[in-house]
């Protein structure tokens, strides 16, 4: 049961961000006050109409410095920013790193980002590399909530360089926690105990208390995350959690309570894995302690997440109907307002309850609800952040597109400027030299001196002339210095389409549950891009085993969204249904209604509207030995006794389509050591460069009954090397591929 990640991500975010000094809390009825406004009046009251600007700038940057509240910071910072000398590059950084964390504390870090750039290339200039660490660790914080790791990440380590770079032992611990905490949010768990087991060594070092206890803290909110079978996983995190009390006790209240929270979770797990009613007794016992707290917290969530803590109590000791209280007392905290994560997680603890009470049809009413939401929750916060995010980067690559044209198309016509001015001048030197040649007899004296007053006259053409090519330095500079923002801007579209590739082999069956399924199978998966637009779904239900295989329209990006499409549909399908031709009608029916195809006339579909996939699934059963299929295009293809055997599918893709009929199955037996195979396109329309030829379908099964009888790890090598060697560099692959391959 996942339940505790929202206290998890609370309790990190408070240990891993010291509270900022432009934060604040206002009361409806009672006006914000500075704690520094005596520091603020002091400054002001030195700023005089005559004072220099240089004064008045300093002054300007110090208050925002000096004040608690970001409108104040905003104001000043922004009063400095004109008054700087356009060579005070540490003014100038220390003034737009104040704006942008003051934009970032009030959550506009859109608007925080180019200020905090700025800061970044101006403090850069300056000799002292410390003023950079605050800039590096508000960039990670940024990048954090606006859900790009790998940019975190970088602006972290780059913290951590310069805390190895100065010798700064308090500067290095911080930054592994702050990375382990990061990791840890987003489940990488085994990264996340790397850096906070640093962390815990170097803070454990400099006696430092309170950062000791929050890496401990930290630590056993990954082990209660992760819910570990094993019990001596628990026993530790109690361990653990005892130092963190005895730490919290004499030093931060507010944690501690936090910590008694923590302790409750624990020792529930231990009283569930173990049966033993001491540590069921043992989280009642700081359940009371911690009931207070939580009771006049703020954070609705954080209560919520407390009380199911107590409905697992309940449930150990078999009190349904007091647990159930519970819930229905919870419900009235819900309104339009809650989030669909917390919505789901309610409907997933009520499950858990009419479960455990054989109440099967509530169950059912409560897990509908749960995957309703969750779904909601993907919808609404994965697939719009992706979008969102890769809408920002277009926008503002071609904006800077732009402004490189004009700036060229200045720089052009400046040198033609200069190009004419040369010409005038060579001119005026041969009119000069014949002038000189009628002349010279009688005025030789008086065209000397016009000669003088020509060859100044040139002297300052070409001062004009070396002027307007260090101009067009700067603009080249300055036009390489956009080029370069570009290639940044770039790689953060790259590392957001790397994330979600995360986010896409997430959803794919992973390996070792396919391996449970069939132990012996293959699987062949070849994006051509980052992310893919085919995908694979295995699962077992009872006796029936369900393989399926897809191929969806496009690839890259577009296909990517439509392959988390297709598994998000599947994961809520199959297990209503297992009858592969039921699985393919209900899928089309989901990704009609999601890509809204059945708004229109079938017999006037476009390009436009023709989204859907391809797919083979069958349903094994072992123990009846029996197979069935149903195919969306693509085919099954089983080889017995060195025969190939080619189940053709319905001619029509899962989705709109000029042909719409119900989606047909064939049941038949199988024997031991068939071998059963699906795939894609990808590898029989893979185009050879030299030949100009496809590999085409009947070589790709002339290929599978040749090594059909190898082990399933050779055969997988076998195919790769086939294809690489028909593909040539990487490059050249044309489109995704998948084949799965199931030895009965």
């Amino acid at each position: 049961m996942r339940l505790k990640h929202l206290l998890v991500l609370l309790a990190m975010v408070v240990f891993a961000q010291p509270q900022s000094v432009y934060s604040q809390e206002e009361d409806d009825e009672e006006e914000y006050v500075d704690e520094n406004q005596p520091i603020i009046d002091s400054l002001l009251s030195l700023i005089k109409s005559d004072s220099p600007d240089s004064l008045k700038a300093r002054l300007y940057s110090e208050i925002a410095s000096a004040s608690q509240n970001f409108d104040t910071v905003f104001k000043y910072a922004n009063l400095s920013l004109p008054l700087c000398s356009e060579t005070d590059y540490f003014l100038l950084g220390q003034n737009n790193f104040f704006i942008g964390r003051a934009y970032h504390v009030s959550d506009e870090n859109a608007l925080a980002l180019p200020y905090m750039n700025k800061a970044i290339g101006l403090l850069g200039k300056t000799n002292k590399p410390t003023s950079l660490i605050s800039v590096y660790q508000n960039m990670s914080y940024i990048y954090d909530e606006l859900n790009n790791l790998d940019s975190s990440v970088y602006f972290l380590n780059k913290t951590l360089e310069m805390g190895n770079r100065l010798n700064d032992t308090a500067l290095v611990a911080e930054s592994y926690q702050d990375l382990g905490i990061m990791y840890g949010q987003r489940e990488l768990y085994d990264e996340s105990k790397t850096y906070l087991r640093k962390a815990l060594i170097l803070d454990s070092l400099s006696k430092n208390r309170f950062r000791y206890a929050m890496d401990l803290f930290c630590l056993v909110q990954l082990i209660d995350n992760q819910e570990p079978d094993s019990v001596q996983e628990y026993l530790l995190a109690r361990d653990y959690m005892n130092k963190v009390i005895n730490v919290l006790d004499t030093v931060d209240t507010y944690h501690k309570y936090l910590a008694y929270g923590t302790f409750v979770s624990v020792y529930i797990e231990l009283a569930k894995r173990t049966n033993e009613h001491k540590y069921a007794d043992s989280s009642l016992y700081y359940y009371k302690k911690a009931e207070p707290f939580f009771e006049n917290a703020a954070s609705v969530t954080n209560y919520r997440l407390f009380r199911y803590y107590y409905v697992e109590y309940l449930m150990f000791y078999k009190k349904y109907n007091e647990a159930l209280k519970v819930m229905h007392e919870l419900e009235e905290t819900f309104n339009e307002n809650t989030s669909a994560l917390e919505c789901a997680d309610f409907h997933r603890q009520y499950k858990s309850i009419y479960i455990a009470l054989g109440d099967y049809k509530n169950a059912y009413f409560h897990l509908e609800k749960q995957q309703q939401y969750d779904r909601a929750n993907f919808n609404d916060s994965t697939m719009s952040v992706l979008s969102d995010v890769k809408a920002q980067q277009v926008s503002m690559m071609e904006k800077l597109r732009h402004e490189n044209a004009e700036k060229l198309h200045a720089a052009e016509k400046q040198k033609m400027r200069i190009v004419i001015f040369s010409l005038i001048g060579g001119l005026a030197l041969i009119s000069l030299l014949v002038f000189y040649i009628l002349k010279s007899l009688g005025i030789k004296k008086k065209a000397n001196t016009e000669l003088s007053k020509k060859n100044s006259l040139l002297a300052e053409k070409n001062d004009l002339l070396a002027e307007k090519n260090n101009q067009l330095a700067e603009q080249k500079e300055e036009i390489e210095a956009q080029r370069d923002h570009i290639e940044a801007q770039n790689k953060e579209i790259q590392a957001s389409i790397n994330y979600a590739r995360r986010i896409q082999r997430a959803l794919l069956t992973p390996d070792e549950a396919i391996a449970s399924v069939f132990p012996d199978y293959f699987l062949l998966y070849k994006p051509r891009s980052v992310v893919s637009g085919d995908f694979y779904w295995v699962g077992q239900f009872g006796d029936n085993k369900v393989c399926i295989v897809a191929d969806c329209t496009g690839h890259g990006v577009p296909g990517g969204f439509m392959s988390v499409l297709g598994m998000t549909n599947l994961n809520y399908i199959v297990g209503q249904d297992i009858a592969p031709e039921a699985i393919l009608n209900k899928l089309r029916d989901a990704i009609m209604w999601n890509l809204r195809q059945n708004e229109g006339n079938p017999e006037e579909l476009t390009a436009q509207v023709l989204d859907g996939m391809d797919v083979a699934a069958y349903v094994v059963n072992e123990r009846q030995m029996t197979l069935s299929f149903a195919g969306a295009n693509n085919p099954l293809v089983l080889i017995r006794d060195g025969e190939v055997q080619v189940i053709k599918p319905d001619k029509m893709p899962v989705g709109i389509s000029v042909v719409m009929k119900p989606f047909q199955s064939v049941t038949m037996e199988l024997r031991k050591g068939d071998c059963l195979y699906t795939y894609s396109d990808g590898f029989q329309d893979q185009f050879n460069i030299e030949s100009e030829k496809k590999f085409q379908k009947s070589r790709l099964r002339d290929l599978l009954l040749e090594i059909h009888q190898r082990p399933m790890n050779e055969q997988r090598e076998l195919l790769n090397l086939v294809f690489k060697e028909w593909r040539g560099p990487a490059e050249n692959q044309t489109d995704d591929v998948v084949i799965m391959g199931v030895r009965i």
